[in-house]
């Protein structure tokens, strides 16, 4: 991915209001489609389901569907920043800010 767009993504990202929820929780389920063609060949595709939850109210928030790629890319992302978050909740210097925001994109 080019430079000028992910800087696209994160202007539009800054500009977009989306309203945070806060889930506690989170259901992975999985579907699998298979079909047979004319001359007998199965055609597989699978997709990943997310369903975020409040367990306040015990009610899902959202549901989010995505490709296996997608899912790839995530773990990858989730996992680098879980390791950035640990080790600054483990350091002993104040941030600049309050409060911070750091913006992962899958790739």
């Amino acid at each position: 991915m080019d430079n000028q767009t992910l800087r696209n993504i994160k202007q539009n990202l800054a500009i977009t209001p989306i309203k945070p929820i806060y889930a506690d929780e989170v259901v992975v389920a999985h579907t699998v489609k298979a079909k047979k063609d004319d001359k007998g060949r199965i055609a597989k595709e699978g997709h990943l389901h997310l369903v975020f939850l409040d367990m306040t109210t015990q009610k899902p928030i959202e549901k989010i569907i995505i490709s296996p790629i997608t899912a790839l890319g995530l773990y990858k992302a989730l996992g680098e920043s879980i390791e950035k978050i640990e080790k600054e909740l483990k350091s002993r210097k104040m941030a600049r800010e309050k409060t911070s925001e750091s913006t992962d994109y899958i790739r």
